[in-house]
């Protein structure tokens, strides 16, 4: 593929991982996640949670929407949204706007993407678990202290729970010695596949455990027809390493414009 189809790629994955997101999210009022198409964007915007970057975001954006910039910021009433600026839109006309708008560029993500093949997993003392039925709800446990000891009631479990055992969204525990190490899951979108929400716990990081649950859901991804597998990480991360290691590549870096 061409290096813009990654892109096209990645935002419509990312899109629907966003969607999944908000449902499952563990929160005492369930989100109301809405996704607009305006123009050449898309909006996304949390009715529930206006203050959150991540559910409230521009999308597309780019030097034939500036004229629409202030219709586009119309939909943020409550507080400004975040501007996912891919590289291909990001022009010096671009960032002029946004800074007079008071945005600035605040974070940067790598996005990869691998054409997975089977892998052998080596023998490493490590237990990997999919979460099932009957294990979401201490996967949910395993989610809550990995969050500091995120608050969670029964009515946020019983709303939630059902997300982590779909067919699309598959979910890994990794356990060493019978306690929880590390986490991550698997979304799919037809022939591609994403690996979001990457977990290990302090005191069993730098021991491998991303890298077998990176092997593990390649090999999974592999066995239900993926073709080409996606994720985001920190640039020059231990996670972005990781991912090398396992055979990932860039696709781009992008830019979170936030208002200051």
């Amino acid at each position: 593929m061409k290096p813009l189809d990654y892109v096209r790629n990645i935002e419509k994955i990312e899109v629907e991982l966003t969607r999944l997101n908000a449902a499952r999210s563990l929160v005492n009022i369930p989100r109301q996640l809405e996704v607009l198409p305006a123009g050449g964007t898309v909006l996304l915007r949390d009715r529930t949670d206006a203050g959150s970057s991540y559910y409230n975001r521009i999308k597309g954006f780019g030097p034939e929407d500036l004229a629409e910039l202030d219709t586009l910021l119309s939909h943020y009433p409550e507080a400004a949204p975040c501007f996912d600026m891919t590289p291909h839109y990001m022009t010096e006309e671009v960032a002029r706007a946004l800074c007079e708008k008071g945005f600035i560029p605040a974070e940067q993500l790598a996005f990869l993407y691998v054409h997975p093949q089977a892998m052998v997993e080596q023998s490493t003392g490590f237990q990997i678990e999919r979460v099932t039925e009957e294990t979401a709800e201490q996967y949910i446990e395993w989610i809550r202290k990995s969050a500091g000891g995120l608050r969670v009631t029964r009515d946020m479990i019983a709303r939630s729970r059902e997300y982590f055992y779909r067919e699309d969204f598959l979910n890994y525990m990794l356990s060493i010695d019978g306690k929880p190490a590390s986490m991550g899951s698997l979304f799919l979108s037809g022939e591609d596949g994403y690996l979001a929400n990457d977990y290990t716990f302090p005191e069993y990081r730098a021991r491998g455990c991303q890298s077998a649950l990176i092997k593990r859901r390649l090999t999974d991804a592999v066995a239900r027809g993926v073709t080409t597998v996606y994720t985001d990480v920190e640039f020059g991360s231990a996670s972005h390493a990781n991912m090398e290691r396992a055979g990932f590549r860039m696709a781009f870096l992008n830019t979170y414009w936030i208002a200051k």
